[in-house]
């Protein structure tokens, strides 16, 4: 049996993963395909537009095989804790044997050559990303020509500006550092680009999922007349999506901010407390906050030349879910992974579910009541696993309250079968 796996977050799924997930399967032979998967709020530091079921289920239409959520205080975090979590749960299942990703351009062996530099940072190269950090660049943008400086090879030039081949680093680095017997197999993308905002439909190319946000919320303002863009581009869920815009039935960072309000207005001491923070960003949040701003203004209102937007709204997202520096995250590429949550699966999966359920090093959770299984004296897993239900029990009391519907507590809830 041949099992590939993906590391994800099909906020929501689209044509581009779809085709992701079929190339995957015909390079690599795979029989399954397995996709970790963000919960309710993702890496970029926001809520998803859409539950973590909904886009399981669009998932698991599209071509996936098994879904298992990635713990949500790795799936809110930096690219290195979501790579990092992703490849330990993928390792741990004790099934997978490649790791599939999309790159824009580079190949495994070039992003395999800056992921041994970053995990063994020669000399020279803490020469100069200190060089760089003091000279005013951000730590993104130093770590960039740090590398360019070791590397001394124009081929590479621009590379870690990608978030794609930055994630693809970050991939092969987990693995290098837990051993693992998982192949990295890099698929190259098609059409859009990461960030790329707009897209025509062209039944041709591929749009980005930052596009299909824009257009999901246009047509929710009445600004887009012709969904037969958004059909090309979301060829899984769909309609359920638009029902849920159509309801109100999902959560913004708009919702969330009289929850940051409250925070502030509690006079919570937030130096040190929180996941991502350090003195000075936690002194400038202090000191530039202003109730009543919209979320971007807020993010204008912290900027800072020394940490970037994305990091700012993840920890502005760790402030509303209360998301404390545990311990154990400082613990950075070893970070834990002590059970692995089912999402959903589809019924021809069985034989690959007993074959994870016999080589799994982590328990699996199929029903989220099995959460309460986990090892008493693993303080770790109960935390995380509790963390979790935290999470997505804040998204739906906020959906359910704005959709007018019945409230699903999270512990109760079961697999999305296909």
């Amino acid at each position: 049996m041949k099992v590939a796996g993906i590391i994800a977050e099909y906020n929501p799924f689209h044509k581009g993963h779809e085709y992701h997930i079929k190339e995957t399967r015909r390079v690599s032979g795979a029989d399954y395909v397995i996709v970790v998967m963000s919960g309710d709020f993702v890496q970029r530091g926001e809520p998803a537009i859409a539950d973590k079921y909904l886009r399981t289920k669009m998932a698991l239409e599209g071509g996936a095989d098994l879904v298992i959520e990635l713990p949500s205080i790795y799936a809110t975090a930096s690219a290195e804790y979501f790579a990092t979590a992703g490849v330990g749960i993928l390792d741990a299942l004790g099934v997978v044997d490649d790791l599939s990703f999309g790159s824009e351009w580079a190949g495994a062996d070039a992003l395999g050559k800056i992921a041994d530099l970053l995990i063994e940072e020669p000399p020279l190269f803490k020469e100069k990303l200190k060089e760089y950090l003091e000279d005013g660049k951000n730590y993104p943008q130093a770590r960039e020509a740090a590398v360019m400086a070791c590397l001394q090879d124009p081929s590479y030039e621009r590379i870690l500006e990608t978030p794609n081949h930055i994630l693809g680093i970050e991939y092969i680095k987990a693995l290098k550092r837990l051993g693992s017997k998982i192949q990295p197999l890099v698929i190259e993308r098609k059409g859009s680009g990461y960030h790329a905002d707009s897209w025509n439909g062209d039944e041709k190319e591929y749009p980005s999922a930052t596009a299909l946000r824009r257009l999901l919320k246009e047509m929710q303002k009445g600004q887009l007349s012709d969904l037969s863009v958004l059909e090309h581009g979301i060829p899984y869920g769909l309609q359920e999506l638009l029902d849920c815009l159509e309801h109100r039935d999902f959560v913004s960072w708009e919702d969330l901010m009289p929850l940051l309000d409250y925070t502030f207005l509690m006079k919570q001491q937030v130096l040190g407390k929180y996941f991502g923070m350090d003195y000075d960003i936690s002194k400038r949040i202090e000191k530039r906050y202003v109730p009543g701003k919209s979320f971007e203004e807020m993010v204008q209102l912290c900027h800072s030349r020394n940490y970037t937007d994305a990091a700012l709204r993840r920890i502005l997202l760790h402030l509303v879910l209360q998301t404390k520096d545990y311990p154990f995250l400082s613990e950075g590429a070893r970070i834990p992974i002590p059970y692995a949550r089912i999402l959903g699966f589809r019924k021809a999966s069985g034989k690959l579910i007993s074959a994870i359920r016999e080589n799994s090093q982590i328990p699996v959770i199929q029903k989220t009541t099995e959460g309460k299984d986990l090892d008493k004296a693993n303080q770790i897993a109960h935390i995380i696993f509790n963390q979790d239900l935290r999470y997505s029990n804040l998204y739906e009391q906020i959906a359910s309250t704005k959709a007018g519907r019945d409230y699903r507590v999270e512990f109760i809830r079961n697999p999305v079968i296909v």
